[in-house]
C-alpha cells in the first residue's frame, strides 16, 4: 500500500506541477501574442471546458475499471498536452494543449481520489488525504517558481512551456502502479449524460454532508481560480519581475502545503470538520477581497497565505466527508460530481473575473470574488443551522 501510495503521490505531485508552470506560462504567452482581458479568461478556462461534461463518465470507468488503467491514461494524455502546447504554433496550441491537459488532469484526479478513498476510514482517511494534498501542493508551489524563473533566466515562456513537457514525461511512474482493486463493476447499463447527472444530484439533495462539501469544494475552485487565473498579469502590471511573481503565486501553495499534514489535528483543535470548513472559506474570503487593494509585495505575500491555508483544509476534508458519507459502489461517481462542479467553477471565475477587469479594473474584479465567497460561508452556515434544528426536532419527536 505504501508504495501503492507513493506512486499515486508521485504522478499526481508532477501533474499539478506541470499545469501550475502552464498557469504562469501561458497567460504571459498569451499577452504577448495580444491577448485582450477577456481573451485570457477564455483562454484560461479551456482545460476546464470538457471536463463539465465528461467528469461524471469518467467517473463511471474508474468505478468499473478500477483506478491504475485509468491513471496511467491520464498520466499519458498529460504528455501528449504538453508535447502539443511545444508542437503547435499561437493560440491553436495554447487552446488544444490545455483542452488535452484538462481531460487528462480529471482522469488522473478521479483515479487517484478513488484510490486513495479506499486507504481506511476516519482521522486514518483525513491522515491520508492529508498526506496525499500535501504533495499535490509541493508541485503547485514548485511550478510557479520554476515558470517564473525560467522565464526570467532561461529564454521566455516558450521556454517554460518546454521544460513543462520535460517535466511531463516523471508522470509516466503511474505504470509501475498495480490494479489491486478492479472496480466493482458499476452499473452495466449505459446511461446518458443527464440520467447520470441527474442521479448525482438527487444524492447531494439527500446527502447533508456531500451538500456542504460541495458548497466548500465550490468555493476553494473560486478562490484558486480568481487568485491564480489573473494574478500573474496583475502582479505584471505592478511592475514586478518573473521570479518575483512565481514567488507569491507559490506562496499560497506553500502554505497550503505546509497545513495539510496538520488536518487532523486542525479538526480537532476546532472540534469538528464542519467549523474548520467555516473557517477555511472565511480565510479564502478575506484573501481574496484584500487582493486587489494591496500594491505591496508583503500585503499581497500575507493574502496569497490566506488563501493557500484556506484552500489547504478545505480539499482533503471536503473528499473526506464525500468518501464516508456515500456507499462504496457509489464513490468514484460522487468524486466524480465533485469535481465536475469544481471543473464548472474554474471555467467560470476566469471568465467572471475577465468581465469583472475589463470593465472595472482588477479591484473591482477581486473584491466581487471575495464578496461571492461570503455568500458561499453564508449559504454553508445556514445549511448547517437547518440541519441542526431538523435533528433536534426529529429527537424531541
Amino acid at each position: 500500500m505504501r508504495m501503492e501510495f507513493a506512486c499515486i503521490c508521485l504522478s499526481l505531485s508532477i501533474a499539478f506541477l506541470v499545469q501550475t508552470m502552464l498557469l504562469v506560462a501561458v497567460p504571459l504567452s498569451a499577452i504577448e501574442l495580444g491577448a485582450t482581458p477577456l481573451a485570457l479568461g477564455l483562454l484560461v478556462s479551456a482545460p476546464y471546458v470538457l471536463p463539465l461534461f465528461l467528469a461524471l463518465s469518467f467517473g463511471s470507468v474508474v468505478a468499473r475499471w478500477g483506478s491504475a488503467r485509468p491513471l496511467k491514461l491520464g498520466a499519458a494524455g498529460m504528455v501528449l498536452g504538453a508535447w502539443l502546447l511545444t508542437a503547435l504554433p499561437g493560440f491553436q496550441g495554447l487552446i488544444v494543449g490545455q483542452l488535452v491537459i484538462g481531460l487528462a488532469q480529471l482522469m488522473m484526479i478521479i483515479s487517484a481520489q478513488t484510490a486513495v478513498s479506499y486507504f481506511g476510514k476516519g482521522t486514518k482517511l483525513e491522515r491520508y488525504f492529508g498526506w496525499y494534498t500535501t504533495f499535490l501542493s509541493v508541485g503547485q508551489m514548485l511550478g510557479p517558481l520554476l515558470a517564473g524563473w525560467i522565464i526570467d533566466h532561461r529564454g521566455g515562456t516558450s521556454s517554460a512551456i518546454h521544460a513543462a513537457f520535460l517535466l511531463s514525461l516523471v508522470s509516466l511512474v503511474a505504470i509501475f502502479i498495480s490494479n489491486k482493486r478492479k472496480g466493482h463493476g458499476g452499473d452495466k447499463t449505459k446511461l446518458g449524460w443527464k440520467v447520470g447527472l441527474a442521479r448525482q444530484l438527487v444524492l447531494i439533495k439527500n446527502t447533508h454532508g456531500v451538500q456542504l462539501s460541495m458548497i466548500v469544494s465550490l468555493a476553494a475552485m473560486l478562490a484558486l481560480g480568481a487568485h491564480s487565473s489573473y494574478l500573474p498579469v496583475y502582479l505584471e502590471s505592478l511592475a514586478l519581475s518573473g521570479t518575483t511573481i512565481g514567488l507569491i503565486v507559490s506562496l499560497r501553495a506553500l502554505s497550503s502545503m505546509a497545513i495539510r499534514p496538520f488536518t487532523s489535528m486542525t479538526v480537532r483543535l476546532l472540534r469538528g470538520r464542519y467549523a474548520t470548513m467555516a473557517l477555511t472559506m472565511t480565510f479564502m474570503a478575506s484573501g481574496l477581497l484584500l487582493t486587489g487593494f494591496a500594491g505591496n509585495f508583503y500585503l499581497l505575500c500575507c493574502f496569497s497565505i490566506l488563501v493557500g491555508v484556506g484552500v489547504g483544509l478545505s480539499q482533503p476534508l471536503s473528499m473526506v466527508v464525500i468518501a464516508e458519507e456515500v456507499v462504496e459502489e457509489q464513490r468514484a461517481q460522487a468524486l466524480a460530481m465533485r469535481l465536475m462542479a469544481n471543473r464548472a467553477m474554474q471555467f467560470l471565475a476566469p471568465l467572471l473575473l475577465g468581465f469583472a477587469t475589463q470593465l472595472g479594473g482588477f479591484t473591482v474584479a477581486y473584491f466581487i470574488c471575495g464578496v461571492l465567497l461570503f455568500l458561499h460561508l453564508a449559504l454553508f452556515n445556514w445549511l448547517r443551522r437547518r440541519h441542526d434544528r431538523n435533528l433536534v426536532r426529529q429527537f424531541s419527536e
